[in-house]
């Protein structure tokens, strides 16, 4: 395929190619050993997994969880924001 003046994309290389060809060969293997019964396995499998680490779990009605928490415990601020703020306070009481 030759380039137009409106698409000036390269065709892919060789090597391109077969890079493309070889992960589409890999994805439909994937594909192929994703059926219900694999899937249910693997549900069984997360299921007896949570089951061994009930006893590591943290009862969460005991603690009050929210997302907001109005920035009483808000994170500190960076050092570039430091710095910028610190130039703004040399301005502003330079200006005065």
């Amino acid at each position: 395929m030759a380039t137009s003046p409106k698409n000036e994309i390269a065709d892919e290389s060789h090597k391109t190619k077969k890079a493309r060809e070889k992960l589409k060969k890999q994805l439909e293997n994937i594909d192929q050993t994703i059926t219900k019964d694999a899937i249910h396995e693997k549900s069984n499998e997360i299921h007896r997994w949570i089951n061994r680490h009930a006893s590591q779990r943290v009862v969460l009605r005991t603690k009050s969880i929210s997302l907001f928490d109005g920035n009483q415990n808000a994170a500190k601020n960076s050092e570039k924001v430091e710095s910028f703020a610190e130039q703004l306070k040399e301005q502003h009481l330079k200006s005065q």
